[in-house]
């Protein structure tokens, strides 16, 4: 675990904030269905808010990943996703979550085919600025946090829009073409590259089953950066990482080159776990992942 912040006082003052906060739920999560439009299209969500607790509130925008949607990913024993857990708990803690359905997946407009990781990027704006129209979000304090693909995502969306204060990668997507090539096989990534532009791809995922793509998402693997995006970002950053992710790997070399590459503020939290800390077989290690990047909240917004 590596941790840097503004000065020596400044480090102790987290330090020892850290070791006193306590997670331990405040306050009752309320939820809201909400929707914006971003290039004519629908995206819906849930806000989720404390109940009571002094308003406006700091808010955290929940990315999800690569094929996934808002509520996907169900955590062993509990009836419950991974991201509705997350927003019960930051509302505990005093935090307003959105989460949200990126185009083309879920239940927001688009299709999925045209999904690009500059298509998320400007979802993901358009999202801030749907928060920062509402009376109970304090738009001084807006977070991101995005799983895999959606790590990638708040890495650009961080280094991109001001608003952005503080950015918690779970299990990011660091080398976007090693880590799409093994998920999608370097059979689509070579077809791609002789298709048509707007021709689409079919492409057979490393856990089972196929997806189709279209030229464009593939293109992107070689234009777009987060590594080097998140180092245009100087505001404070955590990166999450488990030692066994057989998606993004090999770690925790993946989960470092963030912080190598970041100046500013920041901390690298190592857990022996998986790409989705091992949600399938129990939820302990989501809520470790969980309370420390509450911690880390709680510190920097």
């Amino acid at each position: 675990m590596r941790v840097k912040s503004f000065a020596i006082g400044a480090f102790l003052f987290f330090v020892v904030l850290a070791f006193c906060q306590t997670v331990s739920p405040q306050f009752v999560a309320i939820e809201r269905v909400v929707s914006f439009e971003n290039d004519g299209q629908e995206l819906r969500g849930i806000l989720t808010l404390p109940e009571t607790g002094d308003r406006p509130f700091p808010v955290v925008l929940l990315l999800h990943g690569f094929l996934g949607h808002m509520n996907d990913l169900e955590v062993r024993g509990t009836g419950g996703s991974m991201y509705e857990m997350t927003a019960d708990r930051l509302a505990g803690a005093g935090f307003a979550s959105l989460r949200f359905d990126f185009r083309g997946s879920g239940i927001s407009e688009g299709n999925w085919e045209d999904t690009t990781f500059s298509g998320q990027i400007s979802d993901t704006i358009a999202a801030i600025s749907f928060l920062e129209s509402l009376p109970e979000i304090d738009n001084r304090k807006i977070a991101v946090l995005g799983l895999s693909q959606g790590g990638l995502v708040a890495a650009c969306v961080a280094a991109r829009d001001v608003r952005v204060k503080s950015v918690v990668l779970w299990s990011a997507v660091a080398i976007p073409i090693h880590t799409y090539s093994a998920l999608l096989g370097a059979d689509a990534v070579d077809s791609s590259m002789k298709a048509a532009p707007g021709e689409p791809i079919l492409a057979n995922i490393s856990w089972g089953g196929t997806t189709v793509l279209k030229k464009e998402f593939f293109d992107e693997l070689f234009t777009i950066d987060p590594v080097a995006e998140v180092a245009r970002y100087g505001g404070p950053l955590m990166v999450v990482s488990g030692l066994t992710d057989a998606i993004v790997f090999p770690q925790p070399q993946s989960g470092r080159i963030f912080i190598d590459y970041h100046e500013g503020p920041e901390r690298l939290f190592l857990q022996n776990s998986g790409h989705i800390y091992d949600l399938f077989e129990g939820k302990d290690n989501l809520e470790e992942v969980i309370d420390e990047s509450i911690h880390w909240l709680l510190e920097t917004l």
